[in-house]
Parts: structure tokens; sequence; C-alpha cells
């Protein structure tokens, strides 16, 4: 018995031990677990912190940004209409439709779109009317060039029938467009804005900032010039049996316009006909006077050339596209060549001279001496062609640009206009009181004439594709 309790007793002891030693091994893993977890949330709060901590640190630069934003909403949204604006919509665009010569038919005004809560209202106008390809494009161009926020969303045209006469251009289409304008509701959403501290020190502290981004402020435009050498796709432009083509009159006939392009094409073979005999001479002296006698012509049909484009003499499309091909390209070929030496190349006016008549007629139209830059370029007019590819060429076509500037000051400055007052607003259009009628900045005054922009002491204008600023 003795024995068996020792056994008893050892078993007893063994047993024990493993017990214990197995709620030691189970105390150490649940405390290890939850050591683990933890450090997991440790790290977790560390995370948020650090987040906490990138925020805080952008604080100041977002501040800074909503700021400037704040400061310049006003610029963002003055391009869009205020709600009673919309009311006189249609007499803008009734305006547009005088200036750009379409025939308005129909004008369907628009309903707000987009709900009390949202900050901008949405007002599409539908529209049909008719006119050239011309005028449509016009049209469309003073839509885009308003400087209220309008764009033009889509367009359907119906091409005109050819009737008979010379001129394909004044087919007549019709259309219908849709645009699209919208109002700022700054109510929207009922958010009160963000309390900046200091607001009025950091103003002053980002007022450069402020303005930077305020002349940031743009819209792109597009200033429509005209045909300028190109057709109506939508008119068939083959002669018929008649010899005539769809359209109106002409002030040069399609039979004057061949014939112009005939008799300068043959003056052009036949001085192209003197420089290969002046080549083939070994007579110094007539070698001499046939030179000179090929520059002489080369020099006439030039002018010619020159005046056939200035006037618009070759307007129908398949003769412009001839006298480019058999008139213009030959001819600058046979200049190049007969003006080929370093020294002949510098035929007409130096460089430096077309330099400093270039700054001449800047400075004359910056002081409004507009009649001495007209003056200076026509005594040079004569002499402003060059061989292609001439570096003088572009200073040359600078000085053509500058003369119609000051050819459109001119007549700018020979209208009646009586500016009897005007009323600056920081948010929405400005107006002006002209000749005794009311204007907002994008209006059209008359033809080719808007009222473009107003400021404390100055009104600008729109004439004839030209922004002209006149002072108060």
């Amino acid at each position: 018995m003795a024995s068996m309790t020792e056994k008893q007793i050892m078993l007893t002891i063994a047993i024990s031990g493993i017990v214990l030693s197995g709620a030691a091994f189970g105390g150490v893993y649940w405390a290890s677990g939850g050591i683990e977890e933890e450090n997991l949330k440790i790290e977790q709060l560390n995370k948020k912190i650090a987040e906490a901590e990138s925020k805080k640190a952008r604080i100041p630069q977002d501040e800074s940004e909503v700021l400037i934003l704040r400061e310049n909403v006003a610029e963002y949204v003055k391009i869009l209409p205020e709600a009673s604006d919309l009311t006189d919509f249609t007499r803008t665009v009734n305006s547009f439709s005088q200036n750009s010569g379409v025939v308005l038919n129909h004008l369907t005004p628009g309903k707000a779109g987009g709900g009390k809560k949202s900050a901008f209202a949405q007002y599409v106008y539908t529209m049909s009317f008719s006119g050239t390809v011309w005028q449509f494009l016009k049209f469309v161009n003073m839509f885009e060039s308003y400087k209220r926020f309008v764009t033009v969303t889509g367009f359907k045209l119906s091409a005109g029938r050819v009737n008979g006469g010379p001129n394909v251009e004044d087919v007549v289409h019709t259309y219908t467009m849709s645009v699209v304008t919208y109002t700022y509701n700054q109510t929207a959403g009922g958010k009160k804005p963000v309390t900046i501290v200091n607001y009025d020190a950091k103003k002053e502290r980002l007022r450069e900032e402020i303005y930077r981004a305020r002349q940031a402020i743009t819209i792109d435009k597009y200033a429509f010039r005209g045909q300028r050498a190109r057709r109506d796709i939508w008119v068939d432009p083959r002669v018929d049996n008649s010899g005539d083509i769809a359209g109106g009159e002409r002030s040069t006939s399609l039979a004057e316009q061949l014939a112009l392009i005939e008799t300068i094409t043959a003056d052009l073979a036949a001085t192209r006909e003197l420089d290969v005999q002046a080549k083939k001479t070994t007579v110094l002296l007539l070698k001499f006077e046939l030179q000179r006698e090929v520059k002489k012509k080369l020099t006439e049909i030039g002018a010619r050339i020159d005046e056939a484009s200035e006037r618009g003499m070759i307007s129908y499309r398949p003769y412009l596209l001839k006298f480019q091909r058999e008139v213009k390209e030959p001819y600058d070929q046979l200049f190049a060549v007969v003006f080929k030496s370093d020294k002949e190349k510098q035929i007409g006016i130096p460089m430096e001279e077309l330099v400093t008549t270039r700054r001449f007629m800047e400075d004359a139209l910056v002081d409004g001496h507009l009649e001495d830059a007209v003056d200076r370029f026509e005594l040079i007019r004569e002499k402003l062609r060059f061989p292609p590819k001439d570096e003088r060429q572009a200073v040359a076509d600078r000085l053509r640009d500058l003369y119609r500037k000051a050819k459109v000051a001119q007549d700018f400055s020979r209208l009646d206009l009586k500016i009897s007052g005007i009323i600056l607003l920081e948010r929405g259009l400005s107006t002006a009181i002209i000749n005794g009628k009311t204007f907002t900045e994008g209006d059209s005054i008359g033809a080719a004439l808007f009222l473009k922009e107003l400021g404390s002491d100055y009104t600008e204008f729109l004439f004839q594709g030209v922004v002209l600023r006149k002072k108060r």
C-alpha cells in the first residue's frame, strides 16, 4: 500500500505540474494577444494623429486658397447674367441678328433648370432664323464672344436652293439653334461661409496673389473675320451652261475676273521670256537693259497682284484657286530667281527702316496720332514686297495690320458717341448711357460696334474686330 501511495503522490504531482504549466502558458498566450491588440490600437491612433497633423499643416494653404477664391468669386460669376437680365435676352438676340444680317423667325425663351438648391440655374433658348453661311457664322460668333456666359450647344442647317445669278455666297439657308446660359444662386445649399480668423489682415497679405488670380480669369474668344477666301460648302460652285453661278450680283463679273487672271498670266509669261533672253545674250549692254526691264515689269505685276488681292477683285472660288496657282505662285518663283543674289535679296526697305517704321506706327497708335501712322505706312506701301521666305515679310505683315487698325480707329473717331453716364458694378455687367440709350457690357451699339468693357476712367469698344479704348 505504501508503494502505491508513493505512485499516487508522484502521479498527482506530475498532473499538477502539467496543469500549472498549461495554465501558465495560457496566461502568457492571452497576455500576448492583449499586447498585440493594444499595439494595433496604438498604431491606428498614431496614424490618425499623423493624418490630423497633415491636415493641420495644410490649414494655412487651404485657408489662403479659400480666401483668394472668395475674393474673386464675384469675378467668376460676373459673366453670368443676373436673373433680371434674362428678360432682356430677347433684345440681345435681336441685336445680334440685326448686326450679323440673319433674319430671326422664332425665339423660344428658356425655363430655369437645376432646382432651388442648385448653385447654378440653367436656361436653354431655341431659335430659328435664315441667312447666308457667313451671316450665320457671324451670328454664332456674337454669342460666343458675348461677355456674359452664353454657349451654343447645337444647331441644324437646311441648305438653301440655288436660284441663278453670279454669286454663290448669297445663297440663304435656314437654321435652328440652341444656346445655354446660367444664373448664379449665391445662397444655394443654405450653408454659411467658413469663418477665417483675422480675415482682413490675411486678405491684405495675399493682395498680390488675389490680383494675379483675378487677372487669370479670362474667357477665350475668337474674332470671326469673314469668309477669307473660303466658300460655302453647302453650295455647288460649278458654273452652269450660261456661265453663271448661284447668288446675287458681283462688283467684278466672272468674265472680268477671268480676263484679269489671263492678262496678268500673259504679262508674267512675257516677263519670263525676257529673263530667258537676258541670260542667253552675251552682249553686256543688252543683258543689263533686259535685266532692268525684267525687274521693272516684275514690280508692276506685283503691284497689280496686290491690288487685286486687297480689293477682292477675284471673288469666285474656282478663279481664286486659278489666281493662286497660275499667277501668285509663278510670280513668287520668278521673283526669287531674278533677285537671287544676296545683294538683290535686299531689294526694298532694309530691316532697320522697317523696324523703325513699326515702332513709329505703334507709338502713334498709342498716342492717338492716327493720321501720322496712316501717312507713314502709305509712304512705303509700294515697297513692302519681298522675296519668299524673306525675314522682312513678317515685319511688313505687322505694318499692314497696324495700318488696318489705324484706319478702323479713324472710322471709329468719326462716329458720334456721347457717353452721358455710367454705372459700374462689382457683380454683374456695368452699364453706360450712350447717345441717350442704355447699354450693358457686351451689347451691340450699331453696325459692327459693341460696348466691350467699362472702367473707372475709360470705355472700351469693339469696332470692326478691333478693340478701342476711349478715355473719359
